[in-house]
């Protein structure tokens, strides 16, 4: 979809690639695996009530036809002990949305993801994780992978939700990190049986200190720390999309394939405006992984 209707509707210079579009796609390859990147312009809280981010992942799943699905991208972390740049390799994603969605069925429902695969968590070692961690105030030398029951969920939000020392949006023991996306995925996957699914977030912002309680003013400094270092952050949880895939995709693929990470570049992003063309005619990809804000 393209013209008025179409999502990012932002007119700064930073923005120009992305406007009225319905989201941006790259097809390349991850050793021998066939991958689809795609970033999409939809986003729940500001697309209205018809939800059109589920609809487009269930098109874009059946018309790709990946064997794996992932999601991945920034999230406010939620508890003191999660710190900036630690990654959610989520176990479960959850809504909880308590505005414009909150009498919906599915307002509070889950969706587990698949099962890691052996050897997933051993390949996201310090060497790959530590260089990136190193730039990034207050964080961890090497950054903590949350994995494994309640401390692994994403919980997603029906707006700019974030955790604060007053635990002011009550998201405290609900997960380890928040989101405005997976859980509309998850909900997705529900009607594309046969995918593995996963779901990755790294802590672009930490608990955000309160002491006088102004969340507005909370809200201001959650937004300067991820404009800031979610670029650094983001490095962690790519390293543990890049591990999902590895695991996932190259046990499936006959011997010898495996040629390392070597890539192929076809061309730069390309806008999505009808995003059928994305499986390009190249029969269905290994891997589709997605990064909804």
């Amino acid at each position: 979809m393209t013209g008025a209707r179409a999502p990012f509707n932002d007119r700064p210079a930073d923005m120009a690639r992305y406007y009225h579009s319905m989201g941006l796609y790259m097809p390349c390859t991850i050793g021998s695996a066939r991958v689809l990147l795609f970033k999409s312009g939809l986003h729940p809280a500001y697309d209205g009530p018809a939800t059109p981010l589920r609809k487009l992942m269930i098109e874009i799943t059946q018309t790709v036809q990946p064997k794996v699905m992932i999601t991945t991208g920034t999230g406010g972390a939620i508890g003191a002990d999660v710190l900036l740049g630690d990654v959610v390799v989520a176990a479960q994603t959850r809504f909880d949305c308590t505005k414009q969605f909150k009498k919906q069925r599915w307002a509070q429902a889950s969706y587990p993801t698949s099962t890691l695969l052996a050897g997933t968590l051993a390949a996201i070692t310090p060497d790959l994780t530590r260089v990136s961690a190193s730039r990034i105030p207050s964080a961890r030398a090497e950054p903590k992978i949350w994995t494994g029951g309640q401390q692994a969920t994403v919980v997603t939000t029906d707006f700019f939700a974030f955790d604060d020392s007053t635990d002011f949006y009550k998201l405290q023991g609900l997960g380890r990190a928040c989101d405005m996306g997976d859980a509309m995925v998850g909900h997705a996957m529900q009607d594309c049986p046969g995918v593995n699914w996963y779901a990755v977030r790294n802590a672009s912002d930490p608990q955000i200190a309160n002491p006088h309680g102004d969340i507005k003013a909370a809200n201001h400094k959650a937004g300067q720390i991820y404009a800031e270092w979610g670029a650094f952050t983001t490095a962690a949880s790519a390293i543990a999309t890049w591990a999902h895939h590895r695991r996932a995709i190259q046990p499936s693929l006959r011997a010898g394939c495996d040629s390392g990470p070597g890539r192929r570049r076809p061309g730069p992003y390309r806008t999505a405006g009808n995003y059928r063309r994305m499986n390009c005619g190249a029969g269905s990809a290994h891997a589709l992984a997605l990064a909804p804000r």
